[in-house]
């Protein structure tokens, strides 16, 4: 009688660029593999000790469960000597049953999904599912035991008072439910919840109409800043000129433009692909006085030697951990973000001034230039038109009038 069991990384490579963690029980030659919770990238699992390394989230804990797993087999073996069954690999398999994945709850389910985000990168969809469940904990602390079958139409509607309480709009709601069903969705395909208890078959999510929030720059508004006096505020010329830029290049997210280089720009175009959505821009700089002069400006301010356009990373990316890279964008977007403020007060503009102004201004101007929401998707690089329509703002009643004056 031979037996061995094993935690192993199967070779096999999920969509999302994973690979799913095995237990595996020999016994007699002859092997079976059974699921665990989790799928990890391989740079994150020691295949000699067969455990997550000390990068993985959570490392201590998800190995004290593959070793709860490892252990429970171990008690079957050993109840199939004591007792005398047949050593057989059939015997020890009606015996064992991962009860872990069989019976995964909602919140556990829920956390397995997030860590996944956070494992192929996409970081605003893992702090998108980590703010939805603590949400879910501040309303019911004891939603850690529940089931699929308790995540009812009745129990969306008091989740969605409770949020309303707490003085969260339509937008806000809309997220966290979208959520909650992606997560069901998700189980119902893995067979760990049920599909006639779907509670979203009840419950509407496009009722939640998101009112849109007035983000964009007013033409004026514009430029004010385009003739804003830097003389008296050189510690803002590196924030408003990185906005601006942003601006003129189809409103680039903060978090592409720090890691724009020099070498990728060839004359007045460049390439990059977006980190939120992977897809690939190819953007003409227009020329006229103000990106000219945004480019010499950062030829000139280099408070570290870097090959990067903006002064916003140190170093070289490669050099950054996942973690270390997210804390520097944030830690320099916060700091710019105080600069453009205090440069808003002295030009008299009223809304916010952040980064997102510069991309929700790029997406209103162009409207009202007559560019079609289809090209505005485009040069924005979204993926779907819903959310390039999420940008645009309303036109006020002027403009309505104008532009049906002379319809006949």
């Amino acid at each position: 009688m031979k037996a061995s069991i094993k935690i192993i990384l199967k070779k096999t490579k999920l969509s999302d660029g994973t690979n799913p963690i095995n237990l595996r029980i020999t016994i007699n030659r002859k092997s079976k593999f059974y699921k665990t919770p989790y799928n990890v990238l391989p740079k994150f699992w020691n295949e000699k000790t067969s455990e997550f390394t000390s990068k993985y989230p959570n490392y201590l804990q998800s190995n004290r469960i593959l070793n709860k797993i490892k252990q429970d087999a171990s008690k079957i073996l050993d109840l199939m000597i004591e007792k005398e069954f047949e050593f057989t690999i059939d015997i020890f398999d009606s015996l064992f049953r991962p009860k872990e994945i069989e019976q995964l709850n909602f919140i556990p389910y829920f956390e397995k999904l997030k860590i996944q985000f956070y494992q192929s990168g996409k970081i605003s969809s893992c702090n998108s599912y980590n703010d939805t469940i603590k949400a879910l904990k501040r309303f019911t602390p004891s939603i850690t035991t529940y089931s699929f079958s308790k995540i009812n139409y009745t129990f969306l509607v008091a989740f969605e008072s409770n949020l309303r309480a707490h003085g969260c709009n339509d937008g806000g709601i809309g997220v966290y439910m979208r959520n909650i069903r992606a997560v069901y969705n998700s189980a119902i395909k893995s067979k760990i919840a049920s599909r006639e208890e779907y509670p979203f078959k009840d419950y509407i999510i496009s009722k939640l109409k998101s009112s849109k929030i007035k983000r964009a720059l007013t033409k004026q508004d514009l430029q004010l800043l385009l003739d804003y006096d830097l003389s008296t505020n050189k510690e803002g010329a590196k924030a408003l000129y990185t906005y601006l830029f942003s601006f003129y290049c189809r409103g680039m997210n903060f978090t592409d433009l720090a890691e724009l280089k020099w070498d990728d720009i060839d004359l007045s175009h460049f390439t990059y692909t977006r980190n939120k959505t992977g897809v690939k821009l190819n953007i003409k700089i227009p020329d006229n006085d103000y990106t000219i002069k945004i480019l010499n400006y950062f030829k000139t301010y280099r408070p570290f030697d870097t090959e990067y356009i903006f002064p916003i990373l140190k170093k070289d990316i490669e050099f950054y951990t996942k973690d270390e890279l997210k804390s520097r964008k944030k830690s320099v977007l916060n700091h710019y973000g105080k600069l453009l403020s205090k440069i808003a007060l002295e030009c008299g503009i009223k809304g916010k001034l952040n980064f997102y102004t510069a991309r929700h201004t790029f997406a209103t101007l162009s409207l009202k230039k007559g560019r079609s929401t289809v090209m505005i998707k485009q040069g924005l690089g979204h993926q779907s038109i819903q959310t390039t329509e999420t940008y645009l703002e309303d036109f006020c009643t002027e403009e309505l009038d104008m532009a049906f004056e002379d319809i006949m």
